[in-house]
């Protein structure tokens, strides 16, 4: 699980499952190759008592070319990612029973993250169901944490096909009780990772055909209702970007969406 850090959006390579903070101005510091930092949180329910602290690795990188050099953050809990496979275990071909453990804890840990670095992006901009749960965070749990205050956010939704659905014994897991929830996420039949990244995203973005086709047709679902609930909010990117030219397009017009969004932090 990794988080990038930037010196300039341009050139960034968007990942589902990826979660990319950017500052418009970063001095990257060649010191912090090498980081590794301990991070740890109360994890499920913040109304129980004696709920268990889970604990995260952070270490620094850089990823470079001739041209650039681009700092990246790697998440790491031996517990959740230390195993075989990302979704599934390649043995049984089936899901992880803790997956939403799993990316509740990435997502909280990507915030824990920036408050012990002292990096305050202006904007985080979230890849797919995995990090669905930044934007709720931020606009629940952290709502009142001033070091967030300015600090937007992006989802961008590739397809309705894959969402992180979960069972409703899943939420409690989340520390974010059914009050804070917003009206356009409807949460009755369990914790929906890709429902939440729609309903609390400042601005979402769509890449592919079948995420954008939701938001034309009459909703059907939750994940058809979210994205008919935020259709002024939401920007349709093209879908064929598999060339050079179309990748720069499409990192130009990313852009454009930072900057306009950047300018209501």
């Amino acid at each position: 699980m990794h988080i990038q850090r930037q010196p300039h959006p341009r050139q960034h390579e968007h990942r589902p499952g990826s979660a990319a903070a950017f500052r418009w101005s970063i001095a990257l510091n060649a010191g912090l190759s090498g980081l590794q930092l301990a991070i740890g949180f109360a994890f499920g329910s913040l109304a129980l008592v004696g709920d268990a602290v889970h604990n995260g690795n952070v270490k620094s990188s850089f990823i470079m070319n001739l041209k650039e050099k681009v700092q990246v953050y790697f998440l790491d809990n031996e517990t959740y990612f230390g195993r075989e496979g990302v979704y599934q275990n390649p043995a049984t071909k089936k899901d992880y029973k803790d997956n939403d453990e799993r990316f509740i804890f990435f997502c909280r840990g990507v915030l824990e993250t920036l408050k012990r670095l002292g990096w305050q992006p202006k904007i985080i901009h979230c890849n797919d169901w995995q990090t669905g749960l930044i934007p709720m965070y931020l606009k629940t749990l952290y709502k009142d944490d001033p070091f967030f205050k300015n600090v937007r956010t992006i989802f961008t939704a590739y397809s309705l096909a894959s969402h992180g659905a979960f069972p409703r014994s899943s939420i409690g897991k989340t520390g974010v009780s059914l009050s804070m929830f917003s009206k356009n996420c409807d949460f009755n039949s369990g914790l929906n990772f890709l429902e939440a990244g729609l309903a609390y995203a400042d601005i979402v973005t769509t890449v592919g055909s079948k995420a954008e086709k939701g938001i034309s047709i009459s909703p059907q679902n939750g994940l058809e209702k979210a994205l008919q609930a935020r259709k002024n909010n939401i920007v349709a990117m093209t879908n064929n970007f598999h060339n050079g030219t179309g990748q720069e397009l499409l990192a130009a017009k990313f852009v454009d969406v930072y900057r306009d969004l950047a300018k209501n932090c």
